[in-house]
């Protein structure tokens, strides 16, 4: 709705920073996701990830879901295991810790932390272009 309501209409924009807090396993699933971002299947393999699915930590399971997906599984494998996106993700991380992000997901409007919810980002968004109409 978020994207809907601001992105679409060119009001807000939106960008996804990795912030992998459990350890190896999420920095793994970033780097799967960041491949799989490569040929458009960023989403649903996000999805699939924040809900827990063990099945992804398993080459066979990660393979299913990459080919139920429609991405290339060759490569796909050939950018996660030469770590092509551990750079980003790594740096994504570095910059989440400077600004004292601990948990996921964490929303920020223009450098202002908010709550993650529909009302908190809504009204940030609001405000700040309510103050732009005010500054024309």
């Amino acid at each position: 709705m978020l994207i809907e309501e601001f992105v679409a209409s060119g009001v807000a924009r939106y960008e996804f920073r990795y912030m992998p807090v459990l350890g190896d396993a999420a920095v793994f699933a970033a780097v799967a996701v960041s491949c799989a971002e490569r040929q458009g299947g960023f989403w649903p393999l996000h999805d699939r990830f924040m809900l827990a699915d063990q099945t992804l930590f398993t080459e066979a399971g990660l393979r299913r879901q990459v080919t139920f997906e429609g991405l290339d599984v060759e490569t796909f494998f050939g950018c996660v295991n030469e770590g092509d996106t551990l750079s980003q993700v790594v740096a994504s991380q570095e910059e989440g810790v400077a600004r004292g992000v601990q948990a996921t997901p964490t929303i920020y409007v223009n450098d202002q932390q908010v709550d993650p919810t529909y009302e908190a980002i809504a009204s940030a968004i609001q405000a700040i272009q309510a103050q732009a109409e005010q500054a024309e």
